[in-house]
């Protein structure tokens, strides 16, 4: 007797099969990297059984593979999905950080329930994305100690990037160092010293990593051609390096080098594009301009820092100016201002263009209105238009009227209008308000100096004391300012004389006293002037009688005579040499070659007239035309000339 199976019963063990089926399809697709048709056996999967949850994680992974990250993330955060996608955090971070949300990424990791040690280098690469290098630095370190694999030294390699990074923060921060065992952690050492400004030590890694990238692409299996590529981007640091050592000529040669072999590297060219525009300058704005297009391209944003674009875009800013376009000029500033939060850089650009074009009221108004560091750049624009006065006015009013330099350009100005009482009053605040600053008072010696000399003009004798004394307190082993400040104290003898008793006897100081050197009126002008002026004194005085026979003078040099070449000297000198040619007595003058010269008054007829008469001449004797005669007569004398010279014979 035969039972047979109900229905329902066939139907799903014929659907297990098919599952199985369709599984092992899947395995044999994705062990071979076949993700295309791992993506379709992945779908049959999902249609025959739709919750199967690896199922839903191949086809993921398959999408991330084939670098369809907008359609693994549409699938991930399809609501239909959710329970299938609970799971797979990592991928949805990646997606998202591969689609150039990093933000989002990171809020994805953030949530995960657990952070695994995928999801920590992962989320290490978003915070270098995001530029947050500190946080990035502690969770590098932190997976680099508590993980042992065979990408160690990658991992190292992204360290040291960060550690690089933080040097561009802050090149005095002290950061750890790593062995160089690989081209990589050579070039980020390289970067490294570049952000410190060690630029000679950096050039020297940055060649030793630029070897060794050569040679592990070529030992890999590589071509010259693909090692060439590889090392662009460290040549690229080194034509840096050269750029800021002021050796420009190697730098652009450099650069070109790298552009002429077309890199695939977006960011690579538009960072050399870049460099090339800052050594053009102001020159070769053609060139710069094309090179800036190629620094500006789509897409940068993302494979550039921050600090790196905000660089681009004030170059851009600074090539506008100098291409006669300032409304572009402007829009670059508004970019610079709003993106990057440079409002100071912007700003100053701003102004320079309306510098440029005869806008300086605007141009001063603009950086008065910014304040900070800028007022010193709206004193620059009034001191070309020559408003010394405002510029006085405006100094005295800013926060920076007490620094050494602001200090002597005031100064400056106001001994040109001869105000010195109005300079003693600046120097006298400028005493007060570092009287209790040991440190600052030893700095400012030059400052103490000028004072000095301006109360000394200005007639105040108390403040010029005062200054003296600041000048012999901030440098207490020199004794000529204590001796300037003991002639300063002639008001005070008690006081004066007490301070005396700390400089040098006199006694110590005759011996280099050139008494004579002092009594001379020309001992201003220095000390070889000064040895002259006392020896020729010293000629000139009178001495007593008798006393020139002691002296011994000095023999003339005899000089010998100088003779013709061709001198007879057993013949007496001619007595005309002397004379000009045409005045001596052999002298005659040259008679010219008589030619024949046609005479007589006009219409006189004569053979000579005849002759030369071409109406008369028979067409037998007639010759080629004058002119085309003289043209070749002319020719040949000029060639016989040049041959002749040429020593040749004819």
């Amino acid at each position: 007797m035969t039972y047979h199976l109900p229905s329902c019963q066939k139907m799903s063990a014929n659907k297990e099969n098919n599952l199985v089926q369709a599984y092992i399809e899947l395995n044999k697709f994705c062990q071979n990297g076949d993700y295309e048709r791992a993506l379709k056996a992945a779908g049959k999967v999902l249609q025959i059984s739709p919750n199967e949850q690896k199922a839903f994680h191949c086809k993921v992974v398959c999408f991330i593979h084939l670098h369809n990250f907008k359609e693994a993330l549409s699938v991930l955060c399809n609501p239909k999905n959710a329970a299938l996608a609970a799971d797979l955090v990592f991928e949805k971070a990646y997606s998202q950080y591969r689609l150039n949300c990093p933000k989002d990424a990171l809020d994805t990791v953030d949530s995960a329930p657990e952070l695994t040690p995928a999801l920590k280098e992962l989320r290490a690469q978003i915070l270098y994305r995001l530029e947050q290098y500190q946080e990035c630095f502690n969770l590098y370190r932190d997976i680099v100690k508590n993980t042992d694999d065979d990408y160690e030294d990658e991992r190292k390699a992204n360290l040291s990037a960060v550690v690089a990074n933080l040097a561009a923060i802050n090149p005095s921060a002290d950061l750890p160092s790593f062995e160089e065992n690989t081209y990589e952690l050579s070039y980020n050492s390289g970067t490294t010293l570049v952000m410190r400004g060690k630029y000679n030590e950096a050039l020297s890694v940055l060649k030793k990593a630029e070897q060794g990238c050569s040679e592990s692409i070529i030992d890999d299996g590589g071509t010259e051609e693909e090692a060439k590529e590889e090392a662009a981007i460290i040549r690229v640091q080194q034509a840096f390096c050269q750029q800021q050592m002021g050796k420009e000529k190697e730098a652009a040669a450099l650069y070109h080098n790298v552009l002429k072999d077309k890199p695939s590297d977006q960011a690579l060219v538009a960072i050399a594009s870049n460099n090339l525009v800052v050594i053009n300058r102001d020159t070769n704005v053609f060139d710069s301009r094309k090179r800036m297009k190629a620094a500006t391209q789509d897409g940068l944003e993302h494979k550039l820092t921050s600090r790196q674009r905000a660089s681009i875009a004030y170059n851009q800013a600074l090539l506008a100016i100098y291409s006669n376009q300032p409304d572009f000029c402007k829009q670059c500033c508004v970019k610079l201002n709003r993106e990057f939060r440079q409002d100071h850089r912007a700003t100053l650009v701003e102004a320079a263009s309306l510098h440029k074009e005869g806008k300086r009221q605007q141009a001063i108004t603009l950086l008065l209105k910014s304040g900070g560091v800028l007022v010193l750049a709206a004193v620059q624009i009034m001191l070309a238009q020559g408003d010394r006065k405002g510029v006085v006015k405006l100094l005295e009013d800013s926060e920076f009227k007490y620094k050494p330099a602001v200090i002597g350009l005031l100064y400056t100005l106001l001994a040109a209008d001869n105000e010195y009482e109005k300079a003693s009053q600046m120097f006298t605040d400028v005493y007060e308000h570092y009287k209790n600053d040991d440190e600052a008072m030893s700095a400012l010696r030059g400052v103490w100096r000028a004072a000095a000399e301006v109360h000394t003009r200005a007639g105040d004798a108390a403040r010029a004391a005062l200054a003296h004394e600041a000048l012999a307190r901030a440098a207490p082993q020199d004794k000529r300012s204590l001796a300037r400040l003991v002639k300063a104290l002639r008001g005070d003898p008690a006081r004066a004389k007490a301070l005396a008793e700390a400089l040098p006897p006199i006694s110590e100081l005759e011996c280099k006293i050139d008494v004579d050197a002092l009594e001379s009126s020309k001992w201003m002008m220095g000390a070889k002037v000064v040895k002259k002026t006392v020896q020729s004194k010293q000629e000139q005085s009178p001495g007593t009688p008798g006393s020139e026979l002691g002296q011994k003078t000095k023999p003339k040099r005899k000089r010998k005579t100088k003779l013709p070449p061709n001198a007879d000297l057993s013949r007496p000198p001619d007595p005309e040499r002397w004379l000009p040619k045409y005045e001596r007595t052999a002298y005659r003058k040259r008679r010219g070659v008589r030619r024949d010269v046609i005479k007589g008054s006009q219409g006189l007829t004569t053979a000579a007239v005849d002759q030369y008469d071409m109406s008369k001449q028979t067409p037998s004797t007639a010759t080629k035309s004058p002119r085309v005669e003289v043209k070749a007569t002319e020719t040949w004398t000029r060639k016989q000339q040049k041959k002749k010279g040429k020593g040749r014979k004819w």
